[in-house]
């Protein structure tokens, strides 16, 4: 056998060498896990009761309800989380299903959908122009981590616009935020739904006050707003007392169960380290 001298030889060396090392690393890069990315969808159960879907709806109108604009830092399929008002920071495998402005419209139309508020509840134009829009600002949905305590932060603001005119009949803003106990994201995400599912309430009752101002006719919803509880931070805008409900005015019944509606991903609950920021997908 002849034996590599020389240059010949120190090449063969170091070729092996390079092989060897590769096949290291991919030993190596081969242990480590990727962690699975989640997905996650603000939701909540639309109450659909048959007194409700079956009575008339309270005002024969179209309402259309535009797409919600959102502050460019959220415009992401990332969730965000943030430790400080400077910084935003970014879930790599924490996602939502799909952009939240987008699941806030979905959500806020099938509310005013099961209230019979309208007639007519849209998204699109369609034969003929809308009495009244309705669009949204998305101004901030988030965690925010505040030292050791977590919390869901939703701000949002609304304006009804009667479409002949254009003149704006309404406009509401709120920004909350609510403590979660479990760090976890799929509990953000619940507090968030939650916030949403209060003010909604508030919201429809405001609705039908607005337009049944406009068009000269007896308000018929009275939903209290949404008081201010132990589970959200001193910040939180504060709201006024609920009052007492006059007599033959409808409401709507008690909130969900929301524990039972809650589904965790198998395991303890961690409390998850930063993770590195992705590009944006889209």
């Amino acid at each position: 056998m002849k034996v590599a001298t020389g240059t010949t030889g120190i090449r063969l060396v170091t070729a092996m060498g390079c092989i060897a090392l590769l096949a290291s690393l991919t030993m190596m890069s081969g242990c480590r896990t990727t962690p699975p990315r989640r997905y996650y969808t603000l939701s909540y159960p639309i109450n659909r009761d048959n007194a409700t879907l079956s009575r008339p709806p309270l005002h024969s109108i179209q309402l259309r309800v535009k797409p919600f604009s959102v502050g460019l830092p959220y415009d992401r399929p990332q969730i965000v989380y943030r430790q400080s008002p400077f910084e935003f920071q970014y879930y790599a495998y924490q996602l939502w299903a799909a952009k939240p402005q987008k699941m806030l419209r979905e959500l806020v139309l099938s509310h005013l959908e099961a209230s019979r508020l309208a007639g007519d509840v849209t998204q699109e134009y369609g034969e003929r122009y809308p009495d009244y829009e309705l669009s949204a600002e998305v101004l901030a949905v988030e965690e925010y981590d505040s030292g050791p305590v977590w919390y869901g932060h939703l701000e949002m603001r609304f304006q009804l616009v009667r479409f002949r005119d254009k003149i704006v009949l309404w406009t509401y803003h709120f920004d909350r935020k609510r403590k979660v106990y479990e760090k976890q994201p799929v509990y953000v995400v619940r507090a968030l739904s939650q916030i949403l599912a209060e003010e909604m309430e508030h919201i429809t009752a405001e609705l039908d006050r607005v337009i049944s101002t406009d068009r000269n006719v007896p308000v018929t919803l009275n939903v209290p707003r949404p008081s201010g509880d132990a589970d959200e931070t001193p910040d939180t805008v504060k709201i006024a007392p609920a009052q007492p409900k006059p007599e033959g005015e409808r409401t709507y019944p008690g909130a969900p169960n929301w524990d039972e509606l809650l589904i965790v991903p198998d395991g303890p609950p961690v409390e998850l380290p930063p993770e590195p920021e992705q590009p944006d997908e889209g």
